[in-house]
C-alpha cells in the first residue's frame, strides 16, 4: 500500500463528519491525492474512511477494560504486519489509533457512523466485523468485554446475532443453526433451490476483489473479503447437505 500525503484531511473529515470525519480532519487524510480524477479521488476517500473507522473502532475495543496493555497494543502492530501496511501506512494507523482511545466517541458511534455511511452496503459492514472479530479473537480466545462489544456492535453496524454465531464457529469451532447460514447468503430456509443458488452466486460477484475496493476497501485488507467469501462458500455448502436436490 502506498501513502500520498498532499495535506488535505480537514476537508475530507469534513465530507463525512462525525467522530470518523473527526479523526480525519485532525491531520490524518493524508494520503487522499487530489490530483486524481473525481472517481480516484470518491474511491480513495472512501478507503481513507474504512481504514480510519476500523482502526478507531480497534482502538477503543483494545481500551474497552480501561487501559491498552502491552499485549493488545503487541496484537495490533502484528495485525499491521499481518495487512502488510507500509512504513507510512503503520505511522498513520498508530495515529489513528493513539487519538481514537482518548476520544470522547465510544466504539458505537463509530460503529453507527460505519453502518449509516454502509446502510446500503451489507457486504462492507460484514467485512468490518469481521476485521473486529478476528483481531480480538487473535489471542484464541474473547476476553469478556471483547465479547460484550462483539455483541454490542452488531445493532449500530446493522447487523444481527446471527453474524456473531457464524464467526465463532469459523473461529472457535462452535457449530451452529443451520437458519445462521441461510442468514447469511440473504435467504430463508423456504426459498426455491434456485433462489438460493442465485443469491450464492450474487455474493460471488459482489466479493470480488475489483467491486469490494470499489466500494471502498483499502487494498491491505482484500484478504478478509477473500475469507468472508470462503465463509458463504462454507454456509453454501451447508445449506446443499440439507437440501439433496441442490447442487
Amino acid at each position: 500500500m502506498s501513502w500520498k500525503s498532499v495535506g488535505v484531511g480537514a476537508g475530507i473529515g469534513a465530507l463525512f463528519g462525525g467522530p470518523i470525519g473527526a479523526l480525519i480532519g485532525a491531520g490524518l487524510g493524508s494520503w487522499f491525492s487530489s490530483g486524481k480524477n473525481k472517481l480516484m479521488q470518491r474511491v480513495e476517500a472512501q478507503q481513507l474512511f474504512v481504514f480510519t473507522a476500523l482502526f478507531g473502532m480497534l482502538a477503543k475495543i483494545a481500551k474497552a477494560d480501561g487501559v491498552v496493555s502491552e499485549e493488545e497494543a503487541q496484537t495490533i502492530k502484528a495485525f499491521m504486519h499481518q495487512i502488510g501496511l507500509d512504513e507510512r501506512a503503520r505511522a498513520i494507523a498508530g495515529e489513528i489509533f493513539s487519538r481514537a482511545k482518548d476520544d470522547d466517541s465510544s466504539v458505537y458511534d463509530y460503529a453507527a457512523q460505519f453502518g449509516e455511511v454502509y446502510a446500503g452496503n451489507r457486504d462492507m459492514r460484514m467485512i468490518a466485523y469481521r476485521i473486529l472479530f478476528e483481531v480480538a479473537a487473535s489471542d484464541g480466545e474473547l476476553h469478556p468485554e471483547e465479547d460484550k462489544i462483539l455483541h454490542e456492535i452488531l445493532a449500530p453496524l446493522g447487523l444481527d446475532e446471527s453474524i456473531y454465531n457464524l464467526f465463532a464457529e469459523e473461529l472457535f469451532g462452535q457449530a451452529q443453526a443451520l437458519q445462521d447460514h441461510y442468514e447469511l447468503l440473504g435467504c430463508t430456509p423456504d426459498a426455491s433451490d434456485e433462489e438460493i443458488k442465485r443469491a450464492y452466486r450474487k455474493k460471488c460477484i459482489e466479493y470480488h476483489p475489483d467491486k469490494i475496493m470499489a466500494k471502498g476497501l483499502p487494498d491491505s485488507f482484500v484478504q478478509f473479503a477473500d475469507e468472508q467469501m470462503k465463509m458463504i462458500t462454507h454456509a453454501y455448502d451447508q445449506i446443499k447437505k440439507a437440501r439433496p436436490g441442490l447442487t
